[in-house]
């Protein structure tokens, strides 16, 4: 707790060395319009925080009802997993269309989740955690850069603040549904919902890149 004491404290000191960057000039949209022209970018996101809050609320009790050990190396697992895909492979939203990294890093979450559903021993149950990470890891830049686009630049920041308000709403609404999920079906089943939303969030971010050709 020192920890998550100090971190933010440590955050707030560098932003207040920090020059900020002149807002552009431009009409100023009301919010509501501005969310009703990055909506698709931010449910694709919203869905692809699913699969995390599975991981982050779930995997322990997923793994003592297996009667698997080291739940504690999950999360450790999809850091792996997220941390390297950021490292390696975090400038392509700048090398490529943004919504087909988004495309293709939902399709390997929802991989990721399958293997998790499916998991007959812990190792695969670990595999699966990596491999969720690697598709979550570049779902946001992919899908802010494109939600950015379809705003002008004096409405970024407010596109930006609607953009990640819609992963807040994904933390707070996945855990209870997750819940009622893994009450009635089992721990596993939350995964497998965790696979669909990231397979809708991969058709709707098809439906977005038509919109906006």
């Amino acid at each position: 707790m020192l920890a998550c004491i100090a971190a933010p404290l440590i955050a707030a000191l560098i932003a207040f060395r920090e020059r900020p960057y002149a807002s552009p000039a431009g009409q100023r949209l009301p919010f509501y319009r501005v969310i009703g022209q990055i909506w698709r970018e931010g449910l694709g996101l919203m869905l692809q925080g699913v699969g995390l809050s599975g991981l982050t609320a779930f995997a322990s009790l997923y793994f003592a009802a297996r009667s698997w050990g080291h739940a504690g190396l999950v999360m450790t697992a999809f850091g792996v997993g997220f941390i390297f895909v950021r490292v390696v492979l975090g400038s392509l939203p700048d090398r490529m269309p943004g919504y087909r990294v988004a495309l293709w890093s939902l399709v390997v979450e929802a991989t990721g989740q399958a293997i998790l559903w499916g998991a007959h021993h812990e190792i695969i149950a670990l595999a699966g955690a990596l491999v969720t990470g690697l598709g979550c890891a570049l779902v946001f830049p992919a899908l802010g850069v494109e939600a950015l686009k379809r705003v002008l630049p004096a409405n970024r920041g407010s596109a930006m603040g609607a953009f990640v308000a819609f992963l807040d709403i994904a933390y707070g609404l996945s855990g209870p549904a997750a819940g009622l999920i893994a009450g009635q079906f089992g721990y596993a089943a939350v995964y497998l919902f965790g696979a669909v939303c990231a397979l809708l969030g991969a058709t709707l971010v098809v439906t977005a890149r038509s919109s906006q050709a």
